[in-house]
């Protein structure tokens, strides 16, 4: 059932607060040390009040970066999906379309094999946002001819490096040597183990701005739903509206990846659903998939740790096997949706 109104999209809003406030407290309670949920608040008040008890540190030290950088990560990458659905007019879109995942992973894998990321702690995020940017920075240029975007030729321009960045990270792995390789690995399949309180920083910062500017975005994004002839008929710019929310995701997208390493289908399998229960007004859809995505991303994280204790499975391994089946059923409907017309 679709929902077309502010009133009665108000309950889903209602229960995506609640998931993310019971996501949250599995998050920061849950773990090889266990606090229950009503400690959570005094824990967390003695650790910045500076007590080292093993509660505080565990709590303010750990877990709530680390919930942090995964509500963040999470409600950036759903949004931007539901960006990019919208630009290409196309629910099986995702952050990883613009290039900017694949392109920022080959940043790092680069940094980690010839062994300047211990130069410091930043130096591996940064190379992956920058070459993140330059990726996409190719693919618009690409796809630019006589002033026009092609939305095909930005798919297709995407794929196309997307698998050429695949086979020099490949290539690189192969060269590298047991504990380079295990370090590259351990970084690709994302993570959150990097988290901490300057990471969650600057990850709500550029949230804001891309969030913001997102929002500023959403009455051209309702627009172009109807179709690009139509869009250009109300005055909206689409040549302009493609390279700010290319751009806009691609800044977004490159903080996440250099945050946590590639975390894949958040941004596929959030707006896609909620769609049919906020309606397609992007005023809704992407406050809600922020919602969504950010606790998506908190219960992942909270089965990757718990399942298999003391074995923790990366969360974006998690998210993989939840998004994957998803995207066939996709792809599956789609399919025969096109064979009944």
């Amino acid at each position: 059932m679709r929902v077309n109104s502010r009133v009665g999209s108000f309950p889903v809003f209602f229960v995506l607060c609640g998931l993310l406030l019971v996501a949250l407290t599995l998050e920061v309670s849950l773990g090889p040390i266990g606090i229950s949920p009503g400690k959570i608040i005094s824990a967390t008040l003695a650790y910045f009040q500076g007590s080292r008890g093993a509660d505080a540190v565990v709590m303010g030290a750990i877990r709530w970066p680390r919930a942090l950088v995964a509500a963040l990560v999470g409600g950036s990458l759903a949004a931007t999906g539901a960006v990019l659905q919208a630009i290409f007019r196309n629910p099986m879109a995702d952050p990883g379309i613009i290039g900017v995942s694949s392109g920022g992973s080959l940043g790092a894998v680069a940094v980690i094999q010839l062994g300047w990321s211990q130069a410091g702690i930043w130096v591996t995020p940064v190379a992956a946002f920058l070459t993140g940017l330059l990726t996409v920075w190719v693919i618009y240029r690409l796809a630019t001819v006589q002033g026009r975007t092609a939305l095909y030729a930005l798919l297709l321009a995407g794929v196309a490096l997307g698998s050429l960045a695949s086979a020099l990270m490949s290539l690189l792995l192969s060269l590298a040597p047991l504990e380079t390789m295990q370090q590259i690995l351990f970084w690709l399949m994302g993570g959150l183990d990097d988290s901490s309180w300057p990471v969650a920083g600057i990850l709500a910062g550029v949230t804001l701005v891309g969030g913001g500017f997102y929002f500023w975005l959403a009455p051209a994004l309702d627009v172009l739903s109807l179709g690009e002839e139509q869009a250009e008929g109300v005055g909206v710019s689409l040549q302009r509206m493609k390279q700010l929310a290319l751009f806009a995701s691609a800044m977004v997208v490159g903080t996440c990846v250099s945050a946590t390493g590639v975390i894949g289908f958040v941004g596929l399998i959030v707006p896609h659903l909620l769609r049919h229960w906020v309606g397609p007004s992007h005023r809704r859809l992407l406050p809600a998939s922020a919602l969504g995505g950010a606790s998506l991303l908190l219960l992942a994280d909270v089965v990757g740790r718990m399942a298999l204790q003391p074995v923790e499975i990366n969360v974006g391994i998690v998210t993989s096997c939840l998004g994957a089946p998803f995207f066939l059923y996709l792809l599956r409907r789609r399919t025969t949706g096109t064979q009944g017309g």
